[in-house]
């Protein structure tokens, strides 16, 4: 599995957000990825950010955007996660959501951030409710979203449902984050994706993480930008991690091994 971890800058220009997510998938593809993961808000802009009222925001136009990404996947025959607003026309305020788009163009699941940070629960989105996987090439992958990585029984949920890669969708002024990331890395021996805009590289660049915590590459500060990374648990690179520490943490878990023996 070839995963890149895009750095789109983002608008508040949906238009403008399109193509820079078309002009990085096209990138993506062209390097041989499979999947292609994108920062949150990365279509629909970030309330706070690029968006001040939601009666300014153009849903109708916005689901056309996503359907013209949705046609560039069936396309170029890749899978894409992006971070976007995701509103029900009956309900008074949007989700903060990953759509995952299949290598046909269908959006097959969307991940809506359950944890909302305490601005956006009192004034912005509604709260997701469940955890989402998909299984790509053999790789399961979940989703998380920012602020979701002050929570560490989210990761330890998707360790226990056998989830090889998580993808955190962000749009993070802290560095701590990625330092969080690391750890829950290492932690659960999962690879963690971390994909911020450009808009905030100069603090915090999109980066990608090994199952043993280690950062295996980072996009450059400052720039529209994209990594491109290998998925392999087989590999012997890995051994330890996958091999050896995921299946003995899990027994430990169950703490049947530490029984005193007679």
């Amino acid at each position: 599995m070839i995963i890149a971890t895009a750095q789109s800058q983002i608008e508040n220009n949906l238009v403008n957000n399109t193509n820079e997510i078309i002009r990085l998938i096209q990138l993506a593809s062209e390097k041989g990825a499979n999947f292609v993961h994108f920062p949150e808000g990365a279509l629909s802009g970030y309330a706070k950010e690029q968006i001040s009222n939601w009666s300014l925001v153009d849903w109708h136009q916005l689901e056309n955007q996503l359907k013209s990404i949705q046609k560039i996947c069936k396309n170029l025959n890749i899978w894409v996660a992006l971070g976007s607003n995701h509103m029900f026309l009956s309900e008074k305020r949007p989700y903060n959501s990953i759509y995952i788009i299949n290598n046909t163009g269908n959006i097959v699941a969307r991940y809506d951030k359950r944890f909302c940070s305490n601005s956006e629960i009192n004034h912005w989105y509604n709260a997701g409710s469940q955890a989402v996987t998909v299984k790509i090439h053999g790789i399961t992958f979940g989703f998380l979203l920012c602020i979701e990585i002050n929570f560490p029984e989210l990761f330890m949920e998707y360790e226990k449902m056998g989830v090889d890669c998580i993808l955190i969708s962000s749009y993070s002024k802290s560095k701590m984050f990625a330092i969080q990331a690391q750890g829950h890395a290492a932690c659960n021996n999962i690879w963690i994706s971390f994909s911020t805009p450009q808009n905030v590289s100069n603090i915090q660049e999109s980066l990608f993480i090994g199952p043993d915590g280690s950062i295996i590459s980072k996009c450059k500060n400052k720039e529209s930008d994209l990594i491109i990374n290998q998925i392999n648990p087989s590999s012997s690179l890995w051994d330890i991690p996958c091999k050896k520490a995921r299946p003995w943490r899990t027994k430990a878990r169950l703490k049947n091994i530490y029984k005193v023996k007679s």
